[in-house]
């Protein structure tokens, strides 16, 4: 998957959890990597853009932080 897909703030799910795209490594950058926060815990984590997991397109939104 292309890496200029990403955006910050694009939501994806990797291994069936929400996460929000922190960061993406620059273009030149090979395997290109993304920062994602878990939108439950705030944990963050780093994962190849071309990962089978990574689904991009979801459309549930994660919950707001004053909820």
């Amino acid at each position: 998957m292309p890496v200029a897909r990403f955006e910050i703030g694009t939501i994806v799910s990797y291994q069936g959890r929400l996460y929000v795209v922190l960061g993406v490594t620059p273009m030149s950058v090979t395997p290109a990597l993304l920062e994602l926060e878990d939108a439950e815990n705030g944990s963050t984590r780093r994962v190849r853009a071309d990962d089978a997991e990574l689904v991009v397109g979801v459309t549930k939104r994660p919950p707001a932080d004053d909820a």
